[in-house]
Order: C-alpha cells, then structure tokens, then sequence
C-alpha cells in the first residue's frame, strides 16, 4: 500500500503523511477527544510515529465509508507495528469490521493483556469491560461480557439474548461465524464477550465473527 512520514497526528487512530492524505490504523476504535484518556492516547501515537516514516499494510478494504485510507502501520525503522504497540500501551481498543479484520487474534490478545495490567485507559473507569445490566451506561462503543440465554432465528440471521442485551447476527455473516467455529446456535449457554456500537433497545450488531470472543465458563 505504500509508505509516506507521519506528518500530523489527528487523534489517536488517525494520522496525516506527507503526501496530504490521513491514513485510518486498522484494527482501533475511535476515541473522541472528550473522552477520558484521549490526549493520551494522541500522545503516545505521536510518540511513536510522529516524523518517522511508515510503511501501510492492508488490514482488508483500502479505505472506510469516509474515504479515508485505512492500514496497519509499521516503523521502516525498527519494524515496530503501530498498533500493536498501542495496545501494548493500554492506549487504544480493537475495534474490527467485515472488511477490515486482519491481524485481529493477535489484537485482541495484545489488548487482552493490557486490560489485566490494567495500563493506560484500562486503569479508568469509564472503559471498564460491562456487564449487559450496565450497558445503558456505555457511550458508543463497549465491550461487554455476559452469557447467551437465548438464540433465536429471524430469516437467515439470528439474534442473541446475553442477559437482556440482543446482539444481531444479521444473514450475511452467520456463513462466516459457522466458518470461524462460532455457530450461533452453538453460543447458547456460553460465556462471551462481544463489542461495537451499543444502540437502542439496548442492542448490538455482530456482523463478523472477531467480535465475539469464546470465554471460559
């Protein structure tokens, strides 16, 4: 995909090269910069990649419905992936989407282990992994652990019930959770953590399979 230097950084997901164009780091969640721990998380980012050139590897689709290029970044000098490192850091939450999911085993344990540590914004509150009881006191994006009491179908798709949250499989991805070994009538009775966009209801969309993690009972 190329490489540029980083020029500018946006936030702590988004970073701007030298040719002009920002560039999206695959694999992260946004963070507004009103939330707790956003500065940061743009600190550390800048840290990292400020000035230094960077090489752009594909993560899936190229750019996201704004445009915007979209990779995992890597170091040329010193081979340090981008993300990786933010996660080490406690700096950032993977977030991954149908076309875009590279990488994504090996994000979630590196996040995994930042969140036991509990290092940079997993000291805080506010980014606490939920119970579904709690999640009308998420903003947006969460990640939350409960156990399936429920599946249902609806056509093709199916929908969860984790301790009064739903969470949608919609039709076009169950082919890929039954390829991934997460058949979603075999999640009944198990433990999962799930993430994405808490909405109304309260409810949740799981459109691939990386945003279901299989707990331990």
């Amino acid at each position: 995909m190329g490489r540029g230097r980083v020029v500018e950084v946006i936030s702590p997901d988004l970073v701007k090269l030298d040719d002009g164009k920002p560039v999206k780091l695959a694999g992260l969640a946004y963070m507004p910069r009103e939330e707790p721990y956003a500065a940061q998380a743009t600190a550390e980012l800048q840290k990292l990649v400020l000035g230094q050139e960077v090489e752009l590897l594909s993560g899936g689709a190229p750019q996201d419905p704004f445009g915007r290029r979209v990779a995992h970044l890597r170091l040329v000098k010193g081979r340090q992936w981008v993300e990786g490192e933010m996660l080490d850091a406690g700096a950032a939450r993977v977030r991954t989407f149908p076309d875009n999911r590279a990488l994504a085993k090996e994000m979630l344990e590196r996040e995994a282990k930042a969140r036991v540590a509990k290092r940079g914004l997993w000291a805080l509150p506010f980014y606490e992994v939920r119970l579904p009881s709690e999640v009308r006191l998420a903003h947006g994006f969460a990640i939350v652990e409960g156990r399936v009491t429920a599946v249902r179908r609806y056509g093709r798709g199916f929908e969860l019930e984790v301790e009064g949250l739903r969470a949608d499989i919609p039709a076009q991805a169950a082919a890929d959770f039954e390829a991934a070994g997460k058949s979603p009538t075999s999640l009944a009775g198990r433990l999962i953590r799930i993430r994405g966009t808490i909405r109304g209801g309260p409810s949740m969309r799981l459109d691939h399979p990386e945003a279901v993690e299989l707990l331990a009972p």
